[in-house]
This record gives structure tokens, sequence and C-alpha cells, in this order.
């Protein structure tokens, strides 16, 4: 027995194995040494594929000098051709072997290439969210890669813990002032938005106890781009349909003030001015124009009137109600005084009116109906 090179793989096998532990080859009866050159190779091929002496062929002896008379040319045997066939299958398994190394060489390759690029694109999601779940992915997913990204990942871990933290310790007080103040103390916080929403949310609940317009016009000014921004403004169209500001308390008054200035300078085109071009009533009128009111200053001033002042008491009621088209009318009731100089002596010259109108949301009267309170 002798340890000789596998003649396929070059694999070191023992002459008697049954088969080449490196490539499977069948040895044990299968090879030959070439006696001249000590080549191992297949028995079943016909000469030695290094120094091409005939397989079957007896060991080349070296010549022996014979002493002749004359000289003897030697015979030179010529040296057989291997068969192309064996050659080319012994080539063709060597290639195919390559083949598959570098086969299954690039296929490790890139294994490992992809999976660092799909390590690196993790770290880099991981790196930039403030989700403590994402980071403990990362970390559980790649144990044995790339210490530096792990280290850092776990630093940013520790960091988002202690400000998650802080933060539910805030939340549990409830105090608005604590969640407002850790907004302003942690602008980067993962938990500024859930902060500010939260103050958000507790200022309109404050508001909606109050429910005045005060109150929600104060919301928006504090959170213009709040939630319940749209729900403050609704509320305060609402109000103001319902409700008599101040400026429209204001603008009646002006109104009527005006109309009865008109009245005792005679002044026609100021009176017209104050009213609607339609009235649904007037004095008694349905359906009145502006004709009808100027015929009624026509009429105050009777012959045996020399001079009329009208004198509002400041005892207006006014009422609020929805008109068409989203706008608003006002229900006006106050009293007016009627001072009177005139030549007829049996006429009165003092008497005391109630006064009912309805106001336009354009500010013009749109009605106007007078009940005397005294007798003449």
């Amino acid at each position: 027995m002798a340890i000789i090179k596998c003649p396929e793989c070059g694999h070191q096998v023992s002459d008697m194995a049954p088969t080449c532990p490196g490539c499977g080859v069948e040895i044990a009866g299968k090879v030959v040494k070439c006696p001249d050159c000590g080549e191992i190779y297949f028995r079943n091929q016909m000469v030695c594929p290094a120094c091409h002496r005939p397989t079957t062929s007896t060991p080349t002896q070296r010549p022996v000098p014979v002493r002749h008379t004359e000289p003897v040319t030697p015979v030179v045997k010529p040296k057989s051709e291997p068969e192309p066939d064996t050659e080319k299958k012994s080539y063709t398994k060597i290639i195919v072997g390559l083949v598959i190394a570098l086969v299954l060489c690039g296929g490790v390759a890139y294994y490992y290439n992809d999976l660092g690029r799909q390590e690196e694109s993790d770290y880099v999601l991981a790196a930039q969210s403030t989700d403590p779940l994402v980071i403990e992915e990362y970390l559980n997913k790649y144990k044995d890669t790339n210490p530096e990204h792990r280290d850092s990942l776990q630093a940013r871990l520790a960091t988002i813990q202690a400000i998650d933290k802080e933060w539910t310790d805030v939340l549990i007080t409830g105090s608005r002032d604590l969640i407002e103040q850790y907004a302003k103390t942690h602008p980067n916080s993962p938990h500024k938005a859930e902060a500010m929403n939260k103050v958000d949310s507790m200022d309109f609940a404050h508001v909606m106890k109050d429910k005045t317009i005060d109150a929600f016009i104060n919301y928006v000014k504090q959170h213009p781009n709040g939630r319940f921004v749209n729900d403050a403004n609704a509320a305060i169209d609402a109000i103001k349909m319902t409700q008599l500001q101040p400026e429209e308390t204001k603008m009646v008054k002006a109104l009527f003030k005006k109309f009865f200035q008109s009245v005792n300078s005679r002044n026609e085109g100021g009176m017209l001015s104050t009213v609607a071009d339609q009235l649904t009533n007037f004095l008694g009128q349905s359906s009145a124009g502006k004709a009808d009111v100027a015929t009624f200053l026509k009429k105050l001033y009777k012959s045996d009137i020399t001079d009329m002042n009208w004198h509002i008491i400041d005892d207006y009621k006014i009422d609020k109600k929805a008109g068409t088209k989203g706008a608003a009318d006002y229900i006006v009731q106050f009293t007016a005084e009627q001072n009177i100089s005139r030549t007829d002596a049996t006429q009165p010259t003092y008497n005391r009116y109630q006064i009912s109108a309805t106001v336009s949301s354009d500010g013009k009267i749109s009605g106007l109906n007078m009940k005397r309170m005294t007798n003449p």
C-alpha cells in the first residue's frame, strides 16, 4: 500500500482506497503508476499523460553498448499519441469543478454583501426613529454585527427611555402647566406633539365650560393651529347670531337717533337713509316703501305746528334673531317723547310713544310702529 495523489483532484489518498475522499472517483484497481516517469493515472488511459509511454508496454531499458564492425543505426520507436476523448473528459471535469466552486463562492459573497446592505439600511432607520421598539428590533436582529452601530443605538435607546419616564411622570400629575413646561424644555422630544395636543384639549375643555364669545376668541388666539379652532369659530358665529354684541347695540341706537333727529329737522333725505327700500310694515301699513315714509313726515307737521322735538328715552330692549342666509335681525323696543310747539292751544303739546321696530342685518329700519301712551 502506498500514498498517491488522486489523478482526478490531486488529493492525498491510499492506492488501496475504494474511492477518493476528495472527489469520490474510484481508486483501488483503477489507477496505475508510470514506470518511466512515476505519474499516477487511470488504468483505462492508453498512454501516460506525462511522458506518453503506452500503458501496456514494459519499462524502457537503457541501451547496452555492443561492439560491431560496422556502425548500427539505432531504431527510434515513435511516440504514440494520446486518445483525444480521454484527455478531453479529464479537462471537462476540471472546468466543471472550477465553475461550481466559483458559483458557490459568488453566492456566499453575495449573501454577505446583501446582509451588510440590509444591516446598514436598518441601522439608518433605527437611528432616525424615536420609537424604542424600532431600536430594540434592530438590536435583537443584529446581535453579532457592527459593534459601533449597536453601541450608538443602545445609547440612543437609553436616552429615549429616560425621556419616556420623565414624560410619564409629568402626565400622571395631570397638570396643564407642567405638561406645557415639558413641551418647552424638550423641544426635540418625541412626546412634544402629544404634550401640545394635551394642552390644546385641556384649554378647549375649559372654554366649553364657559361658552362665552370672549373665551372662544381667546382660545383661537392662543391656539391658531389647534385641533378645535374650527369648532371654536363655529361657536363664535353661533353666539354672534344669538347674543347681542356691544357694537350692535351701539349701531341700533345710532340708527334711531338719526331717524328722529331727521324728523325734528324735517330732513327727508336723512330720514329715508335710515330705512330699507321695502319695509315689512310701517305704522300699520304692510309692504311700505320709502315714499310712504316721506308721506308720514309731511303729515306729521300739521299747519299749526311751528316746532317739534322727539326725545328717545334710553330704555332700549334689543333682541337678536337669526335672519335669512346666516344674517341677523334685531327686534327693538324703546320709549320716545314728543314735544310740540303749535299755535292751536287746544291741541296736545306732549305725547309719549312706545316704539316697536325691526332692524335688518345691513343696519336699516325694516319695520316701525308707534303706540301712543298718553292722552291728548
